[in-house]
């Protein structure tokens, strides 16, 4: 099953949270020990979401207890910028930090930290599974996490190369801008394809950032239940990154 959005009306009375990459301003500042220490303390007060979460999965099997690991996991998307082959662009933009949670029957899920628009960091999605972490532990020392979400891979970028995280094969960040040129140089914002809103372009006007589910999920990740989107308040959008309308298949 492809982990699909839904919502999850567990707060009443509140509007969808909203989430964006970072800010330019926050990418050339750059993302920082103290940026995933305030990440983290916002996903720290999730824990009682965290057990109705999983309570009300298809599936669950009675209450449980929930705990959020130290981790916070800096995830990034892959780059407008970068895909047009804009000079000095980043392979990905600062997209959430991950934080891995795990209930006492041996569920998992990952909280999405997001910075809004005042600078402070809140929870902008529950995603099931531990997909992010388990990438991230795979890391070279000193790598970036980065996400393609049209198909669903994840790399390692570090010293001049992208690395699959899954196929053990490596490129040159010249030879991967080619690739995904090639791929999506078409359905960059403002192409025929972004304005006609087909599936898996780039879509500025976006305001919610689903969990990245370019293809379908890989089979040791998936909990056999789909993430949810909680409803905790609105985060005004950072006008300055797009956000990826993704492709979206059928399990």
């Amino acid at each position: 099953m492809s982990r699909r959005a839904l919502v999850l009306a567990v707060l009443t009375g509140a509007a969808l949270l909203m989430t964006a990459p970072v800010s330019g301003a926050a990418q050339a500042a750059g993302i920082s020990s103290a940026d995933a220490s305030a990440a983290h303390d916002a996903a720290a007060g999730f824990q009682d979401v965290l057990v109705r979460f999983f309570a009300q999965a298809p599936g669950a099997q009675g209450p449980v207890s929930v705990r959020i690991a130290p981790d916070a996991y800096a995830v990034y998307e892959l780059s407008p910028d970068f895909v047009a082959g804009k000079p000095d662009a980043a392979p990905g933009d600062f997209a959430y930090f991950a934080i891995p949670a795990r209930a006492s029957d041996g569920r998992t899920a990952t909280l999405w930290s997001v910075r809004a628009a005042d600078g402070t960091w809140q929870v902008g999605n529950i995603a099931s599974g531990d997909v992010e972490g388990e990438y991230a532990r795979k890391l070279p020392a000193g790598a970036q996490l980065l996400h393609e979400p049209q198909v669903d891979a994840w790399y390692a970028v570090r010293d001049g190369r992208v690395t699959s995280l899954t196929e053990n094969t490596a490129v040159t960040v010249a030879g991967y801008q080619q690739t995904v040129g090639n791929r999506y140089a078409d359905k960059l914002p403002g192409s025929v394809y972004a304005r006609d809103g087909e599936a898996g372009g780039f879509d500025a006007t976006s305001q919610v950032m689903p969990r990245g589910d370019g293809g379908p999920a890989p089979s040791g990740h998936d909990t056999g239940w789909v993430p949810l989107l909680i409803l905790v308040g609105v985060l005004a959008v950072s006008g300055a990154g797009y956000v990826l309308h993704l492709r979206r298949h059928a399990a």
